[in-house]
């Protein structure tokens, strides 16, 4: 038989986990996934084998991967992988990890062909769980610079005819600019919004603004020299709010330079930002992105109104039934 103590006990528990219950499905969060490749730090020359990996995680356990990776044939050539197979500039990817994890490394094989710069890029990816759920579809891509085996320098003989004697100089060259030979960009350029301030090879931090229905912005760096190695950290894919993209230039001597770029995705309810993108490309993406966020913003705000009067009620109800049980023992003994 159940005592009142007992059934008071049994009441509280069941509303008190009703009550943090509610709340707690607004702060449901879908898993997301993101993928990074990692070219080689040291230049590449032709004929030259080099590796690429790419990591992809989330944050929540991995399944499987599968994705298509692109790149220049014309430029590099696919020598092996363990993960993928493939080649003319098409690589398909299907791995999982050895281990649960959620994490998982894929590696790549590649040979220099030619002097040039070769994009490789993730493309159709999907990261599942292991119940085949779609944890996300990331997009990531990296730059490959092939240099010639041969490196050239220009050199000056000089002859001084009073102590016979001959000295041969290595000089380092520059552009007609004034721009160096080598080790630094000499264009950068962005397919959405403008640098800010105006590129120079040596500026290095650089801010683009770009309106809300902007979700990715290419970022292609042009180098001094073919013998130069180009890496970029970061992803095409823009969240609101900051996204730092950085791009560094190594010439053959090992010397670097880096450039930062910070894009700025302004946030859904921007109307500013909204009306000057109407006014650029005189559509109305920006004005329906603009409106949808205020819909869901207010949709957020009745929500959580909501659940505040849900769990008011519940708490007053809690105590009014306490309340009832305590009256319920007194007269109980008073009767007795």
């Amino acid at each position: 038989m159940i005592t009142k103590t007992k059934l008071v006990k049994r009441i509280f528990s069941s509303l008190l986990t009703a009550a943090l219950a509610v709340p707690m499905t607004a702060l449901t969060a879908h898993a997301t996934g993101e993928a990074f490749f990692y070219p080689p730090k040291n230049p590449v020359m032709t004929d030259q084998q080099f590796e690429v990996s790419v990591t992809f995680s989330a944050d929540s356990e991995i399944g499987s991967v599968q994705a298509n990776i692109a790149y220049d044939d014309s430029v590099i050539e696919f020598v092996s992988s363990d993960n993928a197979s493939g080649g003319g500039g098409v690589l398909t990817v299907n791995g999982f990890p050895d281990t649960p994890s959620s994490e998982v490394d894929f590696s790549f094989t590649f040979k220099g062909l030619s002097a040039g710069n070769a994009n490789i890029s993730l493309q159709s990816c999907q990261i599942y769980s292991p119940d085949s759920e779609l944890i996300g579809s990331p997009t990531a891509y990296c730059v490959i610079t092939v240099g010639s085996d041969k490196v050239e320098t220009k050199t000056e003989t000089e002859t001084t005819t009073t102590t016979e004697k001959t000295t041969t100089t290595t000089t380092k060259t520059a552009h007609s600019n004034g721009i160096p030979d080598k080790g630094v960009l000499t264009a950068l350029t962005v397919d959405n919004g403008e640098l800010s301030p105006a590129f120079a090879y040596n500026v290095y931090n650089y801010t683009v603004n770009v309106d809300n229905s902007v979700t990715n912005v290419e970022i292609e760096g042009t180098t001094a020299s073919p013998s130069d190695y180009i890496w970029y950290t970061g992803t095409s894919e823009c969240q609101v709010g900051e996204n730092v993209r950085t791009i560094t230039v190594t010439d053959v001597d090992g010397n670097a330079a880096t450039y930062t770029v910070t894009i700025i995705r302004a946030a859904g309810g921007d109307e500013q930002q909204t009306q000057t993108s109407q006014k650029k490309d005189g559509s109305d993406t920006s004005s329906a992105v603009s409106k949808n966020a205020n819909v869901m913003d207010q949709y957020k705000k009745m929500l959580n109104t909501a659940l505040a009067i849900v769990l008011i009620v519940l708490v007053i109800a809690l105590v009014v039934i306490i309340i009832w049980i305590r009256g319920k023992i007194k007269g109980g003994k008073k009767d007795k």
